[in-house]
């Protein structure tokens, strides 16, 4: 148990002082009552002796310590701190670079991603999202929103679509963007989904992870791909370099250590099932750390139990002393 104001306690040491007066008055009463009359006496002259009232008197004095560690404002155990707030937040970063668009998945990659995401969105009316897009680097493509069908809109459809990013699937600041899109004011939720193949050429995992951790985000990744090498497609045909044809495979390891490392998990795209009730217990979960460390609720303050403590044993002092009056 703490205090918030430690040094009311001084006001303790009125409880002793209160029955030492009591005691002293009481004494004085009956020095001057035997200025009158000798003890032996007073039976005769129907005189009563002054009330001891020894009961009443500890009650009070009790009550008094109880008053002080009531106004010292005592703390112990935990309270839960909320604050209001307008929607949890999503961002959602899809990769976009050549390799999603392999069919090892139906109809590719990065066409079984959206259909995921759109599956997601419909799931979660309430909830605001974001999209950012990456592929060798990251941009914003729809802010924080809850204009779900727009963000379907911003997905891209084939390689033509012109994203305008640089080929290859790079971390580089994509935490930062995502972290970005969601707005500072609301700390309630903020989770990250990353929709990629894996295969992460800039080797920034772990300042990523660092990055999310910072930003209070918590990062849930999906990959998309199979464990079967397939080839890269290219403007026609099969994607070429030097001579060779590219292939790619999901790259599962960065994706799960990414996700891990900031308190989320890894699924396949093809085992995702229903990403929405994991990801509002992230959110949940997101929202309860946000508003302890926001609200500072620590310790739960307990004033009231002395408080009422202290008053009860007042009035069965004031009863008490009624009666033997």
């Amino acid at each position: 148990m703490e205090f918030q104001r430690s040094w009311m306690i001084i006001f303790a040491l009125a409880g002793p002082l209160y029955w030492w007066l009591r005691l002293h008055w009481l004494r004085d009463d009956e020095k001057r009552l035997r200025r009158f009359v000798r003890p032996v006496l007073w039976e005769r002259v129907n005189i009563t002796p002054p009330a001891q009232h020894k009961l009443s008197r500890l009650l009070i004095s009790v009550a008094i310590v109880f008053l002080a560690f009531a106004a010292a404002g005592p703390v112990w155990g935990t309270s839960e701190a909320y604050i209001p707030n307008s929607g949890e937040n999503v961002v959602i970063a899809l990769d976009v670079s050549r390799s999603m668009w392999s069919d090892d998945e139906a109809p590719t990659r990065l066409g079984r991603s959206a259909i995921e995401i759109r599956r997601l969105i419909d799931s979660m009316p309430g909830t605001r999202f974001s999209l950012v897009l990456f592929s060798g680097h990251s941009r914003l493509a729809v802010p924080i929103t809850m204009d779900n069908d727009f963000i379907l809109t911003r997905i891209p459809s084939s390689p033509s679509d012109g994203v305008s990013l640089p080929q290859g699937t790079a971390l580089s600041n994509l935490v930062d963007v995502m972290a970005t899109a969601l707005p500072d004011m609301d700390m309630e939720g903020r989770v990250g989904i990353i929709f990629s193949d894996g295969g992460f050429h800039d080797y920034s995992l772990n300042e990523a992870i660092d990055e999310a951790i910072d930003r209070r985000m918590t990062l849930i990744t999906v990959g998309a791909g199979g464990d079967t090498p397939v080839s890269v497609p290219g403007d026609n045909g099969p994607l070429i370099w030097q001579g060779d044809t590219v292939k790619t495979v999901l790259e599962e390891d960065w994706l799960t250590e990414i996700a891990e490392g900031t308190g989320g998990f890894y699924t396949r795209v093809s085992e995702a099932g229903d990403l929405a009730q994991p990801v509002e217990e992230m959110l949940h979960r997101s929202s309860a750390q946000a508003d302890a460390d926001i609200a500072g609720a620590s310790g739960a303050r307990r004033f009231q139990y002395f408080l009422g403590a202290a008053l009860l044993l007042i009035l069965i002092a004031a009863a008490l002393e009624r009666r033997e009056s």
